[in-house]
Order: C-alpha cells, then structure tokens, then sequence
C-alpha cells in the first residue's frame, strides 16, 4: 500500500516544482502563493485557521506569513473582540496577483483530473476525504 502514498507524494512533488518555477520571478515560489490565494478567498481568517487550512505546522505558517507581510501581500489586524488573536487580509496587490494565481491553480487541477470522469473525480474526493479526516 505505500505505493499510493509515494505516488501521491511524486504528484505534489510535480507540482511543487512547476509552480516554483512558474513563480521564481515573483518570489512566490515555495508555496508562498497558496498563502495569497487562501487569504483573498477567505479575507481575515486568524494566524492558527490559516496554518490549519493549509495543514502546515502554525510556526512555518507564521514565518510565511511575516515574509508575505514584508512583500507587500498580506497584513494582520488585531481581533476587534480578542486584541491576542490576529487576522490575516490580502493587501491590493494580493487581489491584483490573485486572478494569475488562482488561474494557475485551477489550469494544473484540470491537467492532472483530466484523464477521469467526472464520477471518477468525485470517487477520488470522497477518497481522499476519509484520509485526511
């Protein structure tokens, strides 16, 4: 059974290459797009609910995330009920990348699901539903 969890595996190790590549000039490689994206989609989600939606340890989210902060991207805002808790928004030039990110996103989904059916796309959601819950 590994060799569905290594063939998983090669899949995001494909796609993180390609997109390192296809955002080396912006510096958004290393995942730091998916950082846009998530945010503009979902505008003042707080530090922990962005690390946990990505399911990437809050440490190396925060570091991100200060790092997308000094770009230009993303700012926090204190919590107007907690002061403790801090939100996180896309700057306008987040909202002005986001279109080319998420446009990428959704060409790289389409390539690699093109080879199934749509009832075989929606088999392979429940799939991976049960092991990521």
């Amino acid at each position: 059974m590994f060799e569905i969890i290594r063939r998983i595996g090669a899949i995001t190790r494909l796609i993180q290459i390609d997109s390192n590549q296809h955002f080396k000039e912006q510096k958004l490689n290393n995942n730091l797009f998916i950082y846009i994206i998530r945010t503009v989609e979902q505008p003042g989600m707080f530090l922990g609910e962005l690390a946990d939606s990505m399911q990437i340890d809050r440490t190396t989210s925060f570091r991100t995330v200060k790092k997308l902060i000094e770009m230009g991207y993303l700012e926090l805002e204190n919590d107007t009920e907690n002061r403790k808790i801090k939100r996180v928004y896309p700057t306008q030039r987040a909202k002005q990348i986001y279109p080319e990110l998420h446009s990428y996103e959704q060409v790289k989904s389409d390539n690699l699901l093109s080879a199934l059916t749509e009832d075989e796309r929606e088999q392979l959601r429940q799939l991976l539903n049960k092991l990521t819950v």
